[in-house]
């Protein structure tokens, strides 16, 4: 074998081993791009949690409000009326039953928080510090990524799975894995981008 043709063998078998972590870098800059010029996205989503103990699946309908760079709004519809606030002084919720919070200092809770933020429409690359990413799609219609938790991460879910649009900003579907028969899916309808928000509904009574 030449000279030349082996060195383009080997090049091309480098390329094809580094091509996973190369498509994942490639594809959150791309994101953090897009989402670096939204300020506000908010709509519907439907949301199915199953767990093993249970019988049947229980669905929930929802609004999600986002407010980079970082505060979060869950709020789930009766029945189960309750609402989330994600932010950076920690986790609280509301619902008919009462209300509180959860610190920010909380290691385990402030990193699942964090999670959370980047997932759906924050810092991208902040989640890369605690997953690691594989693209399982990148195309016309969108993209999708994998991730698994790095070994010296200690979370309760095993995988997560998100879809995005073509624009890279509104997320279309997330899949959270807990175990082999615990998981949350969640759709998302339409998305409006950089629409208003009253501030007040992102920060729980006190």
């Amino acid at each position: 074998m030449s000279g030349s043709r082996r060195r383009f063998l080997f090049g091309t078998a480098a390329l094809l081993v580094a091509s996973p972590a190369a498509a994942a870098d490639d594809l959150t800059e791309r994101i953090g791009r897009a989402r670096a010029k939204v300020r506000t996205l908010r709509g519907p989503f439907e949301q199915t949690r199953t767990v093993g103990l249970l019988a049947t699946d229980v669905h929930s309908r929802g609004t999600l409000t986002l407010v980079r760079p970082d505060r979060l709004r869950w709020e789930l519809e009766p029945p189960d009326d309750v609402t989330f606030w994600v932010a950076p002084e920690g986790l609280a919720y509301r619902s008919a039953h009462g209300h509180g919070r959860v610190p920010a200092a909380n290691a385990d809770v402030s990193g699942a928080l964090d999670d959370l933020r980047a997932l759906i429409g924050g810092d991208i690359e902040g989640l890369r510090d605690r997953w690691e990413m594989r693209v399982l799609r990148d195309d016309a219609a969108g993209a999708e990524i994998e991730a698994t938790p790095k070994p010296n991460v200690t979370t309760h879910l095993q995988r997560l799975r998100f879809a995005l649009a073509p624009d890279l900003v509104r997320p279309t579907r997330v899949l959270l894995v807990e175990g082999p028969r615990d998981r949350t899916s969640i759709e998302f309808g339409p998305m409006v981008i950089n629409g208003p928000v009253d501030d007040g509904e992102m920060r729980p009574l006190p």
